[in-house]
């Protein structure tokens, strides 16, 4: 008899799965949205939102990049000087701090290539 519950080991794993950050390899920056695995994604990718979203970004792609950028680099000094002030950092550790929140811009979505 298989066991039902919130307590399975199924269960337990899947709300484990569900919080806090992901793998960011199945992540729509347009869409704001995390999927667990290559299935998922392509499942959302199909989805009317996503294409909706699509459209919206080849109507005008520089400003929807400029807009991730800006709030990528509003991000990124908003942690450097409220965490590290006037002290001197790496910029890879303030980095390492911004990614920490789950609703960050990724950096893969700006202009940037890198720091």
């Amino acid at each position: 008899m298989p066991k039902h519950g919130a307590l399975t080991p199924k269960a337990i794993a899947n709300r484990i799965k569900a919080k806090g950050l992901q793998k960011l390899r199945w992540y729509c920056q347009m869409c704001a949205k995390q999927c667990r695995d290559e299935n998922g994604f392509k499942c959302h990718t199909t989805s009317e939102s996503h294409l909706r979203q699509m459209r919206i970004f080849s109507e005008n792609p520089q400003s929807v990049i400029g807009d991730f950028s800006r709030e990528f680099e509003k991000d990124f000094i908003d942690v450097l000087s409220r965490r590290f002030g006037t002290k001197r950092t790496h910029a890879n550790q303030v980095y390492h701090e911004v990614i920490a929140h789950k609703t960050h811009v990724h950096m893969n979505a700006t202009r940037w290539e890198s720091l």
